[in-house]
């Protein structure tokens, strides 16, 4: 069956939510634009470790705009993603040969998308090294691992704090246990009903939600849904970073992955495309509404950033 001009579409948006390919630039109206054409744009540059379960170990990438004004930073420069996912990152053995390990990174290359930020507005990614360090959890066990970071990049101009090493240890034979957060698990579940959650699907920051034709119709109800799943993923996931997506759909009992076979069922009777009325990525700031219908699609730029004042 030849693909309508629909269909492409939110198959590419599909793409976004899944391995985050970036889709169309869209400026805050929503209206079609190209992304700020900046030389080395100046972002604050902060790495930590992070241990989201046991024996599992990632680097946290947080890029803050640290300017009195906006500036714009391209999708294919985040430092998370292919090509630039090497390079400023070395893990060394801590053996008597201090060793430089493996260090993986994964094909692909993403197109120009403008990401807007206001000052003190951050966009955030991950590295998980196990994916990416064969021999990590050996190497911790016999002789501990090093990892140096350096605040350079090609086309961004990244600062980062004197006063903060670039270097990370994970000493030898680091039992990996896994970060302590403290998580208010009534005010989760209260939150959970509040956002009309359905599930968050294993391995994946990404969440399932329940809701009404009405509220994606209406953008200042839509933006306050997002602004409170904000809420729910800085109080209650709290290994995620700010780059997430949502999956919104009106009939609970479709809700789940196109790929999977019971997906590939609703699909085939035209039950998936009935019920999936919106994706959401907070790493673009894009919303996709209504991707499936040719009279109602459109796609428009939000972010749920509110500065630590509490304005929006």
């Amino acid at each position: 069956m030849a693909l309508t001009l629909s269909m492409k579409r939110v198959l590419c948006a599909l793409f976004v939510f899944c391995v985050w390919l970036p889709g169309i630039p869209f400026d805050s109206s929503g209206q079609v634009t190209e992304p700020e054409r900046e030389s080395r744009v100046s972002l604050a540059m902060d790495v930590f470790l992070k241990k989201p379960l046991e024996r599992v170990y990632e680097i946290h990438v947080h890029l803050t705009n640290a300017n009195a004004e906006p500036v714009t930073v391209n999708l294919r420069d985040l430092p998370w993603l292919p090509p630039n996912d090497v390079g400023w990152l070395s893990a060394f053995r801590m053996d008597s040969r201090q060793s430089r390990m493996q260090h993986d990174s994964f094909p692909g290359k993403f197109g120009s998308q403008g990401i807007r930020l206001v000052p003190g507005e951050s966009v955030q990614g991950k590295l998980i090294l196990n994916q990416r360090m064969p021999t990590l959890l050996e190497d911790v066990r016999l002789f501990g691992v090093r990892l140096e970071w350096a605040c350079v990049h090609p086309s961004l101009h990244l600062v980062c704090r004197e006063d903060v090493s670039h270097t990370i240890v994970i000493p030898q034979d680091d039992p990996g246990e896994p970060d302590v957060y403290a998580v208010d698990k009534t005010a989760c579940r209260r939150l959970e009903r509040t956002i009309g959650l359905i599930e968050v699907p294993q391995g994946h920051e990404l969440l399932f939600l329940r809701t009404s034709e009405s509220v994606m119709a209406d953008l200042e109800q839509l933006q306050a849904l997002l602004y409170r799943v904000d809420d729910y993923v800085r109080q209650c996931r709290p290994t995620w970073t700010n780059s997430w997506a949502v999956d919104f759909f009106a009939e609970e009992r479709i809700a789940g992955f196109l790929r999977d076979q019971e997906g590939r069922r609703y699909f085939e009777k035209g039950l998936w495309q009935q019920a999936n009325i919106g994706q959401y990525s907070s790493q673009i700031r894009t919303l996709y509404r209504f991707p499936w219908s040719r009279k109602k699609a459109d796609t428009v730029y939000l972010s749920v950033y509110r500065n630590p004042a509490g304005s929006r």
